[in-house]
């Protein structure tokens, strides 16, 4: 846990009593004491520090001090077929440390039914794993995550609306294409990941009409969360190498 993220329900008055899997990573894995001041935030708002006010095996009480001034939040997309349910928790939790806003998690071709009915798509599970991934990078921003269990609804009906960025990427083991090399003018885009099998040729037609470049690894067909880390790593040095 690299950063203590407070929801703000749970300050009042600058302080929050904290119990459960934090209090118990606190105590027992960091070994905080009193006075000391951690690398905090307020889940939605911003960044801060916490100082530890009281500490035992059950309890922790901190002083909760907000930064003057909130962070700047790239507004990225990830559309994500939706994988087997050990793989999502992983990618769930990779989405949410990259810096991805919104997730649409969808059934493509190749995704088994079965995958939908799991409860690691229960509300309660993918928060979960959303704030673990904020806690390990630092973030405080919760993605928003909505499910649709058929492509053709989603691509025709949906996505017209819900794309927001004019650079628009899909992973595609089959394309010919690799990740552009020229930078990119904003850090601000739309990523698409297949099943481990990748879309089916219609499914890749329906988002190349839609404005999503086919991007494939010169490392061949990778794991989904691998794909999720190595495509988002590489869009992102793009846009560092522009601000140089």
């Amino acid at each position: 846990m690299n950063l203590l993220l407070l929801d703000p329900s749970e300050i009042a008055d600058g302080r929050a009593l904290l119990r459960g899997r934090r209090a118990g990573h606190l105590h027992r894995v960091l070994g905080v004491t009193v006075g000391q001041t951690l690398v905090a935030g307020r889940l939605g708002r911003e960044h801060g520090t916490a100082t530890i006010l009281e500490v035992d095996a059950e309890r922790v009480v901190v002083a909760y001090q907000p930064e003057p001034e909130p962070r700047a939040v790239r507004q990225r997309d990830l559309v994500l077929a939706v994988p087997r349910p050990k793989v999502l928790s992983r990618c769930l939790q990779h989405a949410a440390a990259l810096g991805y806003c919104r997730i649409a998690l969808i059934r493509s071709t190749r995704v088994d039914r079965s995958h939908l009915l799991s409860h690691k798509l229960e509300p309660t599970h993918i928060r979960q794993h959303l704030i673990l991934g904020l806690e390990q990078a630092r973030r405080v921003q919760l993605p928003s995550v909505d499910v649709f269990d058929r492509f053709k609804p989603f691509v025709e009906d949906v996505l017209p609306g819900w794309l927001r960025h004019e650079r628009r990427f899909v992973a595609h083991p089959g394309s010919h294409a690799e990740i552009p090399d020229e930078p990119l003018i904003s850090a601000e885009y739309a990523l698409a990941i297949g099943p481990e099998g990748g879309f089916v040729p219609y499914e890749i037609d329906a988002l190349t009409q839609r404005g999503f470049h086919a991007i494939s690894s010169p490392v061949g067909a990778l794991r989904v969360e691998s794909a999720l880390s190595y495509f988002t790593g590489h869009l992102d040095g793009l846009t560092r190498t522009r601000r140089r």
